[in-house]
């Protein structure tokens, strides 16, 4: 799956995406929140008129560009099948040093 969470069935609050979006070639991250998170969040500014935040790795158009086409490469180029593929045998080699 794309993400730890798919495969072990959890359903987080919060989901911290940082240089893996880009493969490292550029600063940028991403932050999923589910709606527990998310309405005290938009009260709280609605009430204050504005959302504080900061802007360390947000939204900078070129790097979000190659976000996007980073995220295409690896869905084209199946990268999280390969990932599954070359685990499971990394897997079952690993298994059969389990006893040493």
């Amino acid at each position: 799956e794309m993400f730890g969470s798919q495969t072990f069935g959890i359903k987080p609050d919060i989901m911290v995406l940082s240089k893996q979006i880009s493969s490292s070639y550029l600063p940028i991250s991403a932050l999923l929140i589910n709606d527990k998170v998310f309405e005290p969040i938009a009260d709280e500014s609605d009430r204050i008129g504005t959302f504080g935040h900061g802007f360390t790795g947000g939204g900078h158009p070129v790097a979000a560009a190659v976000a996007l086409e980073n995220i295409k490469l690896i869905e084209e180029r199946d990268l999280v099948g390969n990932a599954r593929k070359v685990g499971a045998h990394l897997q079952a080699r690993l298994r059969r040093l389990a006893s040493h």
